[in-house]
Order: structure tokens, then C-alpha cells, then sequence
């Protein structure tokens, strides 16, 4: 017999700043996030606060007329598009008699879906135990009374709580000996590979088609149309080709071993919100990031959030320690993918936006060449100045 679906109706704030454009293309977001996870969205809800609620941040009476509709259609998870506190989750079950998540816990149970290798299965569940720790509740409250008094031995015991939460903390000290462990591995890994070898690393928001490039770049990879289709990086040789161009004879025959071949590594996806959890847990994987030679950071073209995604990035890249600019500032290629999607008004207006990209569509092999001849032309060696877009520098620095 089959199972019925998990259904689930998803909700965000809307304050007095927001504009309801913005927070119908986050709920749109959080949609594919649940999908991702295995639920069926019922209904879509902007609620509209001046100011949150401090109990249940969305307020009682809207929480109340959701728990009646999720009634009438079956619904039994309530997916909060806004990071709620532990305390909060607790009063919106309470109220609504409905499991509720918020936007990480959406994301981490992803993660833990998706998580194959020892490593990543450590990452998330480091990140996960982070998450819980501050969020446990007294569930044995029975146990929850002290011992100790006149005639008793051994004066107050621990409670439930206080126990649970040593063993988390105990969890979190394993976990994160086990990933130094693991980093160290990964280190030595990366200090053993061919020497002269360039190392490029393919960065950006999740599903934008980093796995497509990665397949178009060296033959390898399995694309999926998933969010977070890739938590472990996968780092493979590619072909650059020869310094030549045989129809237009520049360039040299000249073999140039460093040119020819470099290591392309696929890593996971960005996104809005991304948990820092997760940033801090993954630390280690997007290492392959921070030492990488070159990013080519990919972007989906035909996506209406485009300059969002792009600040999200950068502002992500910045947060693991790559900085755009300064002596070692690595070289950056964006590259706009999809356009195969898009009409040509629209490739213009992104030539006009991105005059430095170069517009691809990896599952044809549309403008893989021209990233090759980028690669070749680049690597190795000192970074070129170049003029930074807004997307790659901090807001205020951006809207200076």
C-alpha cells in the first residue's frame, strides 16, 4: 500500500520594508526546498506583521486560521520560510497541533538526505547537533525534579534536559575531532596531487548547472535538476587543449604542460539564508574553494532572482575567507548558464549587465571553449586586474 504524501503548507512574514514580489520569490524558493525533501506543497501564505511576535513570530490568530485549513486538507507540517527559535517552533505546535519547521531545519534535513560519504554524514550531522542544542526541550519532564535534601545522599541530581544537553556537547566534541581528522586527509590529498597542475573550482547557487559544466569540462559527473544534488566536491582532470587555434593560426604549438590540463572540483551549492551552521560544518569541504587557483562561478541565465543568487555568493564567498580583491584574490570567471532559455534581447540586456561573462550552456557545449581559452589564458600565474561587479563586493561598499 502506498504511503500518503507528506503534505505541507508554507509561510513567511512579510514586514513593512518587504516587498511582497521579494517574499513570493522566497516562498517559491522554500517550495522547491520541500519538494527537494519529499513534501507536497498545499498552499503557499504571505503573512503580513508590522512586527513579530515574540511567542509564536507570526501571532496567534493567523497561526489558528492555518491549523483549520491544514485540517481540511490533510495537512500535517507547517515550513516556515523565517529562522524561528527553538522556543517559538515549540508555541506554533502547541497552537496549531501541526509539525512545524523553519527554513534551516528545511535545509538540514536535505543535507541529511542527500549526505552519502563518512565526511558529509559527519558535516551534517556537526551542523545538526548545533542546531538542536540551544532548541531541546524538557520531554521528560517526570525526570526533571532535582533530588536532594535532609536525609538523602548525593545531593541534586541532573535533570533530563541538562543530560541531554551534555550529550550533545559530547557529540559536537567527537564530531569535530573526527572532521580535523578528515581535513587533515583532505589536505594531504590536495598537497599529493600532481605538482603544475592548476586547481579551478566551480562555485555558485545551488541547481545553477555546476555538475553540467563539471561533465562538459572533463566527461564526468551526473547532473540532477535537484537542490543540493552535490554535497561532497568531485574533483576530476580536465583538458585544456593546446595555446593554438588552427583557423585563426594564433597562438603557439608549443606544448605547454601546465596549460594543458588542470583539476576541475564541483563543489556544493549556495543559497539565500544558507544556514551558518552548515557554513561553519562544511568548512573544511569548501576548502577546495580557498585554495583553489581560479572560480569559475556559475550562475542560471534564464533564473529572475539572478542578481540576488549573485549577491548571495558573493556575499558566501566572502564568508569562507575569498576575498575579489588583494594580493591573493583569486582569478573569477562568471558564467552565465541556460541561455539557452533565453531570447536574444535578453542574452544582450545580460551582455550589457555582465560584459565579462561568458554566456554557456553546458549541456551543449555552448561557450565551454571560450571557458578553456580563459583557463589557458589565466593559468597559472598573477591574477589580472580586472573591474569588480557589485555582486562580488560587500552592500556598502556596493551602494557607495
Amino acid at each position: 500500500m502506498d504511503e500518503s504524501p507528506l503534505r505541507c503548507l508554507l509561510i513567511a512574514r512579510q514586514g513593512p520594508e518587504d516587498r511582497e514580489e521579494r517574499i513570493q520569490d522566497h516562498l517559491l524558493e522554500l517550495a522547491e526546498l520541500a519538494r527537494s525533501c519529499g513534501f507536497e506543497v498545499q498552499s503557499r501564505r504571505v503573512l503580513k506583521r508590522p512586527q513579530i511576535a515574540p511567542k509564536t513570530f507570526y501571532g496567534s490568530g493567523q497561526l489558528e486560521a492555518l491549523a483549520d485549513e491544514a485540517s481540511r486538507h490533510g495537512v500535517r507540517h507547517l515550513i516556515c520560510d523565517d529562522e524561528l527559535t527553538g522556543s517559538q517552533v515549540n508555541a506554533i505546535e502547541k497552537l496549531t497541533g501541526l509539525i512545524c519547521l523553519d527554513r534551516t531545519g528545511l535545509i538540514l534535513s536535505i543535507f541529511e538526505q542527500r549526505a552519502q560519504t563518512r565526511e558529509a554524514k559527519a558535516q551534517v550531522e556537526l551542523a545538526r547537533c548545533e542546531y538542536e542544542l540551544p532548541r531541546l526541550k524538557g520531554a521528560w519532564t517526570h525526570l526533571e525534579r532535582q533530588g536532594g535534601g535532609v536525609g538523602l545522599r548525593g545531593g541534586p541530581g541532573e535533570t533530563q534536559i541538562e543530560v541531554d544537553r551534555r550529550m550533545v556537547r559530547t557529540r559536537i566534541s567527537q564530531l569535530k575531532r573526527e572532521l580535523g581528522h578528515l581535513e587533515q586527509v583532505r589536505k594531504t590529498q590536495r598537497d599529493g596531487r600532481p605538482k603544475g597542475l592548476p586547481r579551478v573550482a566551480l562555485v555558485g547557487y545551488t541547481n545553477a548547472g555546476k555538475t553540467s559544466l563539471l561533465k562538459a569540462l572533463t566527461g564526468e559527473g551526473e547532473p540532477r535538476d535537484l537542490l543540493f544534488a552535490t554535497l561532497d566536491t568531485t574533483t576530476r582532470k580536465a583538458w585544456l587543449g593546446q595555446d593554438f587555434n588552427p583557423e585563426t593560426e594564433e597562438g603557439s604549438l608549443e606544448a605547454k604542460p601546465t596549460y594543458k590540463h588542470c583539476l576541475v572540483a564541483d563543489t556544493v551549492g549556495f543559497i539565500r539564508k544558507l544556514p551558518h551552521q552548515l557554513v561553519a560544518a562544511f568548512r573544511s569541504t569548501l576548502g577546495e574553494v580557498r585554495t583553489a587557483d581560479a572560480l569559475l562561478v556559475v550562475a542560471d541565465a534564464a533564473h529572475p532572482d539572478l542578481e540576488d543568487h549573485l549577491k548571495v555568493v558573493g556575499a558566501t564567498l566572502r564568508e569562507i575567507g575569498c576575498e575579489p580583491e588583494g594580493v591573493e584574490a583569486q582569478p573569477r570567471l562568471l558564467v552565465l548558464n541556460q541561455v539557452d532559455r533565453l531570447h536574444r534581447p535578453q542574452k544582450l540586456d545580460l551582455t550589457k549587465r555582465h560584459p565579462g561573462a561568458v554566456q554557456s550552456c553546458a549541456t551543449e557545449g555552448l561557450g565551454v571553449e571560450e571557458i578553456r581559452t580563459w583557463l589557458r589564458e589565466l593559468i597559472p600565474g598573477p591574477a589580472k586586474p580586472r573591474e569588480l561587479e557589485a555582486w562580488e563586493l560587500p552592500e556598502a561598499t556596493s551602494a557607495s
